[in-house]
């Protein structure tokens, strides 16, 4: 069976490749959904370890946050990887995201861009539509950590 084509965007957003001092890189993340939609997640990524960091995925209506999570080792590996923001030190807590090196999953926001993120409603199990898809934009834009440049 071959692979579904992504649904990353012909044209990534153009993100510096170095952020300001303390901030992380959001990017999203798009997963194969062969036979379905692909699904996706934002990533919020380690400051020295690009493959290491913060998954926060919305599998069906609530949301999972995985912390020091690896998409090097990951399985299913990402089939696309968009640089979208960098998003500045005092809406994050890099240590505290991480959790101190150690994987873990939980749904409970610990820093303010995680609080943001987390009161964005799911969509929910459904295929997507543009109309949800601008609706979720404009609810992470709301939150402030993303520019509107």
């Amino acid at each position: 069976m071959s692979p579904a084509p992504s649904t990353a965007p012909e044209e990534a957003p153009v993100v510096a490749a170095k952020g300001p001092e303390g901030a992380l890189l959001v990017e999203l993340i798009i997963y194969n959904g062969d036979p379905v939609r692909d699904s996706w997640a934002y990533f919020i990524r380690s400051s020295s370890q690009p493959s290491v960091g913060v998954v926060i995925h919305a599998p069906g209506d609530v949301i999972e946050i995985r912390r020091h999570y690896n998409l090097a080792v990951a399985s299913p590996v990402p089939v696309a990887r968009i640089p979208l923001q960098w998003v500045d030190s005092r809406y994050i807590d890099e240590k505290v995201m991480l959790n101190d090196g150690n994987y873990k999953m939980e749904d409970t926001p610990v820093c303010v861009f995680e609080a943001t993120v987390h009161r964005i409603k799911p969509v929910g199990v459904s295929s997507s539509t543009d109309e949800k898809n601008v609706s979720l934009s404009s609810q992470a834009f709301s939150g402030g950590w993303f520019r509107t440049e």
